[in-house]
């Protein structure tokens, strides 16, 4: 049976789209080569792999996760049912936190850059990606150590360094002596779990994903409250940035990925912790709120 055979069969019980993916994977040739080639035949092993995995993809299993890798900002991750899919929405955060490296950025100037809840890590690694110096020291936190593994491998692939710790939000940093470092910005990313049981459970297309990587407790905030809390912390022990006696960095800038329905919500929250602190919301490709970015 030939490419287009098989593609004209496999869209009546799946996307399209998802089939052309999968067929390509099997037989370890581009998207491209398929439309190119339609008479290529396929054998008998790869049409046996090939039905496996339309089966698993009617069961609304990730095509990321059958394929194991994904698409992000231009780059190629590898990923598994330890760390949440990387979306399109999230590179949203990327574009917005390396412009704002690019504007701070200076010869006497040095980032700290935090990513909260790493995951597969593809925020820090296309940050850092973009970047051609040397002046960012990244840290990278995740609550499962099976999501540092793979976060740990796709720095590898993408030859970035990247400090990994294992704990529940920036809980990890307050015993490092990086948030104690002087004539450095420290920026935050987080794209925590934020959405309900509700909404996890009313969305099979997500219920093969890492449930702890999607569903918030409390109505869908608190961990991005306890995160401000902690930010908050920060701030409370410091003065203009670093203290001399081991006062500890405050984010320059804060990047917190979010529902559009949250808008409303976070900004209560950032008002709590931070009173005093700026907040601007970035809207996605939809025109839906997506990001939150908190300057103090």
């Amino acid at each position: 049976m030939d490419i287009k055979t098989f593609l004209y069969n496999s869209s009546k019980r799946i996307n399209k789209l998802d089939a052309e993916i999968l067929l390509a994977h099997v037989i370890q040739k581009t998207r491209e080569f398929l439309f190119a080639n339609p008479e290529f035949e396929i054998n008998f092993w790869q049409k046996i792999k090939f039905e496996h995995l339309v089966k698993q993809r009617q069961k609304n299993i990730p095509v990321a996760y059958l394929i194991g890798h994904k698409e992000f900002f231009g780059l190629d991750f590898l990923v598994n049912k330890s760390v949440l899919v990387p979306r399109p929405d999230t590179e949203l955060m990327v574009e917005t936190a390396t412009t704002e490296i690019n504007k701070q950025i200076s010869i006497n100037k040095k980032f700290l850059l935090i990513d909260v809840g790493t995951g597969s890590g593809c925020i820090p690694i296309s940050i850092l990606k973009t970047q051609e110096h040397k002046n960012i020291k990244t840290i990278a936190i995740d609550v499962s150590k099976k999501a540092l593994c793979v976060a740990k491998k796709n720095a590898k692939k993408h030859n970035v360094e990247i400090e990994f710790l294992h704990g529940n939000l920036l809980e990890p940093m307050f015993q490092l002596s990086e948030l104690r470092t002087k004539n450095t910005e420290l920026i935050i990313t987080a794209n925590l779990p934020y959405i309900t049981e509700q909404q996890f459970q009313n969305e099979p297309s997500i219920q093969h994903e890492p449930k702890l990587a999607l569903v918030a407790d409390n109505e869908d905030l608190a961990l991005y409250e306890e995160l401000l809390r902690q930010i908050s912390s920060l701030a409370h022990r410091s003065s203009d940035g670093v203290q001399s006696e081991g006062g500890f960095l405050v984010p320059h800038s804060s990047f917190l990925e979010i529902d559009p329905s949250q808008t409303e919500k976070i900004k209560i929250l950032i008002k709590k912790y931070l009173p005093e602190a700026s907040i601007k919301v970035e809207k996605d490709l939809a025109g839906l709120d997506r990001l939150i970015i908190i300057k103090n």
